[in-house]
């Protein structure tokens, strides 16, 4: 599969390709015999002419520049973009340079929301190109920035924090980028400001100091075609300027153009250091009054507020106009303490950054839909349902402590200080309690910390699932390391009332009353009936009546009866806290949640596995592009 990264600029093109698994770097296409295409396009006796052939020779009909900077604001432009994508595509195709297979990744500025990129999209279709995908040209920059063997960028720094900056004719782009990924924040920008203005400006100064300037204005506002050629020679006029400029003080760049339309006129470019301050510093119209520097100023000035939690320590400068000094000079000043680095060949560093979207993306596609699929219910509910007796002792405990302490002490207490009037009642408020208590959120507060060390416990056995879907889509282990104590990833919610049921309420009841029938008649070999004569015969009597009518018959008795306050002088706390008791307790509770129709082992076996595979399949989404 080979992916073709399309950075269709405002002032120049590129197009790059990366071949899938060649672990060569993208390599830029040619078009029209030039490797950076200028974005002009035009018509001529019905056929589409682009880059240097659109105003060379003869000048095309209807030629067109800075189309894009126009797409937000001007359908008119709309078509100018389907024709120029139509002609690279023409000539691609002619020089055999395309694949029927190919896979294109177009660049659009950061700042443009999902209505443009949609439209932007659409109009791609139209050209030609089947099915585009559409991505922000700072986050391709950030990608090129991270593959690209050319750039010698300390690893460490760009783990932490990065900023990159891309500025081109017509936009300047943020991505930024924590822990080798797009935060939150992710990619920002000015979607009208870029060099592209300071093309028109030096064209507009150069009109205003010609002595034709009158006959020059009415050609540019009868003929588009000439008014384009013109600020075609402008552009090229600064950037000859700002390249010298790196080597020398005082560049001076000059360039005469005729004008040939109704007669012909003669119109001087010029640009040295004076001319370069007037451009940057004094007031422009296309930016309602602010200056250019100013402007710029305002937009770094607003990218450090937006990272000021985590300063980038790198920033990364890409676009042609990143070869401007004072642009530079603004980034050290505004990021005093970043690393900057400008890309060695900013005009070409988007298109390979978007070659490398194309195959990253798909497989980061396929990775997810591996996990998707992969990572299944029953896969997931075989190794909890493996687990589940390691489980269950401490959910046994758990409940058992929470009925003792919140339902049978409470309402034992309040029968023996002769608030309840009868063992059949106090029994009754513990059942109707307990069912209360379990229902409440109580229930989960105790069982949760409980069922999170347990999922814990399960985390090797569930990562041995994921690492070898990682290794087989290149993705890095450690950026689908499970954290299973992180929330969402166990957040198993257990219903208690459910799975606990009428069942273990009932061994709950039988426990309590059995220890209290022990305290009251001397069960279990111990005389525990108030002390002295009145208790003594009070043992003896309940002892002659069960020889005579049988245990079951006092039992109902004393459920019935009005127990006297004295008699109920019994230390019935220490004895359903008794080692004894809470065995008994945590033996029916085990019963009931390891069979084999268990609801509780249904409920976590089928709450962990939705929530387990929502959550490895939210990390594969997020996986992005770690840095290694």
């Amino acid at each position: 599969m080979r992916y073709i990264g399309f950075d269709m600029g405002d002032g120049e093109s590129a197009v790059a390709a990366f071949e899938q698994g060649s672990g060569i770097e993208p390599i830029i296409l040619p078009v029209c015999g030039a490797r950076s295409l200028l974005s002009a396009v035009g018509m001529r006796n019905g056929e589409i002419l682009i880059g240097e052939s659109a105003y060379t020779d003869a000048l095309a009909e209807g030629l067109s520049v800075r189309f894009k900077s126009r797409f937000t604001t001007d359908p008119a432009c709309y078509e100018d973009v389907v024709r120029f994508v139509r002609g690279v595509l023409n000539d691609l195709r002619d020089g055999g340079r395309l694949a029927a297979d190919d896979r294109f990744v177009v660049g659009c500025p950061a700042g443009w929301n999902a209505a443009c990129r949609a439209r932007y999209r659409d109009l791609l279709v139209r050209a030609g190109i089947s099915a585009p995908q559409v991505i922000s040209e700072s986050r391709a920059a950030f990608l090129y920035a991270k593959y690209a063997r050319t750039i010698a960028m300390d690893v460490d720094v760009l783990n932490e924090s990065a900023l990159v900056v891309d500025i081109g004719s017509s936009t300047l782009d943020f991505a930024y980028i924590v822990d080798g990924r797009e935060t939150g924040v992710g990619t920002f920008g000015d979607t009208s400001l870029g060099g592209g203005i300071l093309d028109a400006a030096l064209l507009r100064r150069a009109v205003e100091r010609c002595r034709e300037r009158a006959a020059i204005r009415a050609v540019f506002s009868e003929c588009r075609s000439w008014y384009s050629y013109c600020e075609i020679e402008a552009r090229r006029v600064k950037e000859e300027y700002f390249t010298r400029l790196v080597d020398e003080a005082a560049p001076v760049v000059k360039k005469q153009v005729r004008v040939c339309y109704d007669g012909v006129q003669k119109l001087d470019l010029q640009l040295d250091n004076e001319e370069a301050s007037h451009l940057v510093d004094e007031p422009l119209q296309e930016l309602d009054g602010r200056t250019f520097a100013g402007a710029v100023r305002e937009a770094l000035e607003n990218a450090a507020r937006v990272t000021a939690d985590r300063p980038p320590r790198l920033l990364l400068l890409t676009g042609g106009a990143s070869r401007m000094p004072f642009f530079r000079e603004l980034c050290s000043e505004i990021f005093e303490t970043a690393i900057v680095i400008s890309c060695p060949e900013p005009e070409f560093s988007i298109a390979k950054g978007l070659a490398y979207a194309g195959w990253i993306d798909e497989n980061l596609r396929a990775f997810s839909e591996a996990i998707r699929t992969e990572i299944t219910d029953e896969r997931v509910s075989a190794i909890v349902h493996e687990a589940m007796p390691s489980l269950l002792p401490a959910v046994a405990d758990s409940l058992v402590t929470l009925l003792l302490e919140e339902a049978a002490i409470p309402i034992s207490q309040q029968w023996k200080n002769g608030d309840i009037a009868t063992l059949q009642e106090m029994n009754d408020q513990i059942a109707r309690r307990a069912e209360r208590v379990l229902a409440s959120p109580l229930a989960e507060e105790a069982l949760a910390p409980v069922i999170r060390a347990w999922i814990a416990g399960l985390t090797d056995r569930l990562q041995s699932m994921v690492d070898p879907i990682c290794d087989r889509y290149d993705v890095p282990r450690k950026q689908m390391r499970l954290n299973l104590t992180a929330t969402g990833a166990g957040n198993v919610s257990v219903d208690a009332a459910g799975f606990v049921g009428l069942n273990l309420v009932g061994a709950l009841l039988v426990v309590i009353l059995s220890v209290l029938t022990g305290l009251l008649c001397g069960g279990e070999g111990i005389a525990l009936v108030a002390a002295g004569p009145l208790g003594f015969l009070t043992g003896a009597v309940i002892g002659i009546i069960a020889s005579l009518l049988g245990w079951g018959a006092v039992s109902h008795a004393l459920l019935k009866a009005k127990i006297p306050p004295l008699l109920r002088r019994v230390n019935i706390e220490k004895r359903l806290r008794a080692d004894s008791t809470r065995q008994k307790l945590r033996e029916s509770m085990l019963n009931s949640l390891a069979g084999e129709n268990s609801a509780f082992q249904k409920q976590v076996s089928e709450g962990f596995s939705k929530s387990f595979r929502g959550y490895v399949y939210s990390i594969a989404q997020a996986a992005e592009i770690p840095i290694e």
